[in-house]
């Protein structure tokens, strides 16, 4: 029943007054955009406080819990994720699957009811960056095929751009424009098709500063990314909205510094661990899944 349910991305509502909502998506993106890391975080939850929307991220299966005990053993710990592996065959995949539950103020508002509580059932598998990549240089290769159609299956694509890279434009827009054209192919409900672009790493001062700014940021940055995914949504074959996050935030409450300690900075972009996590505060984390699921932003999530 659980498996029909997300096929088929529908809500359920319970007598505790819970309103619960699937959605199977996708992790996409180069090999150092922090697609772990993001997820990771995510399943951590490791700040709240009652003017936050997030209630609490809960592991909803096996794969789930070692992204929390990653997140608890290995970031928390001012260490580094390992690079997720390039797999022999789809089946071997690491699949998250996760709940993330908003309070009651910041979650859906039926016609006839009061706010309910709103659970997002997320079910996210997550690529190496190798994959990005072969969708360039890879032809008729039995791999790449059963990792486009799993990912094809999915009702939501979260493609990921560390915005600190600068010399990539042209090389990620290649490699979405063959992504898209095979999506198009497969998928011929439009509506059904979104992208959510999320822009990484955005506790670095030059991209903190324009964080509310997501989609100004994502054209400044990825000009011919942004054109491509622009023109595809006004030729209606899906829709597209952009997001920055922050998988470890930012110190102090002045004075801000990114909470992270570098372990350095090259062409590729920033590679950083976090720095303090007694005071571990992601950004934007839950706005791109909401958006994903319910076709709209959240204004709560989007300060979150």
């Amino acid at each position: 029943m659980r498996d029909w349910i997300k096929k088929n991305n529908k809500q359920e509502e319970n007598t505790s007054g819970t309103t619960s909502a699937s959605l199977t998506i996708r992790v996409i993106g180069d090999r150092a955009s922090g697609k772990t890391t993001y997820m990771a975080s995510l399943a951590r939850c490791p700040y709240t406080n009652s003017s936050r929307p997030l209630q609490a991220v809960e592991a909803f299966n096996k794969d789930g819990e070692m992204l929390v005990s990653q997140a608890q053993n290995i970031l928390e710990q001012g260490l580094q994720l390992e690079p997720t592996p390039l797999t022999e065959q789809t089946g071997d995949l690491l699949d998250y699957s996760l709940n993330i539950i908003l309070k009651r103020p910041f979650s859906l508002r039926n016609r006839n009811s009061a706010a309910q509580l709103l659970t997002l059932n997320i079910n996210c598998k997550d690529y190496s960056g190798e994959f990005f990549t072969d969708l360039l240089y890879r032809q008729n290769d039995p791999l790449l095929d059963d990792y486009i159609n799993d990912c094809l299956e999915a009702e939501g694509i979260l493609f990921l751009l560390d915005g600190t890279v600068r010399n990539k434009d042209v090389e990620y827009t290649k490699g979405l424009s063959t992504f898209l054209d095979i999506w198009g192919q497969v998928n011929k409900n439009a509506r059904k098709r979104r992208i959510a672009l999320v822009l990484t790493k955005c506790e670095q001062p030059d991209l903190w500063v324009n964080r509310h700014k997501p989609k100004e940021l994502a054209k400044a940055r990825f000009p011919k990314v942004y054109a491509k995914l622009e023109n595809w949504q006004q030729l209606g074959k899906g829709s597209i909205e952009y997001f920055a996050t922050s998988a470890f935030g930012m110190l102090g409450s002045r004075q801000l510094e990114a909470n992270v300690k570098k372990i350095r900075r090259d062409s590729d972009g920033v590679v950083a661990v976090l720095k303090d996590p007694s005071v571990w505060r992601p950004f934007g984390l839950v706005a791109p899944i909401y958006w994903l699921y319910k076709g709209e932003r959240h204004p709560g999530l989007d300060k979150d």
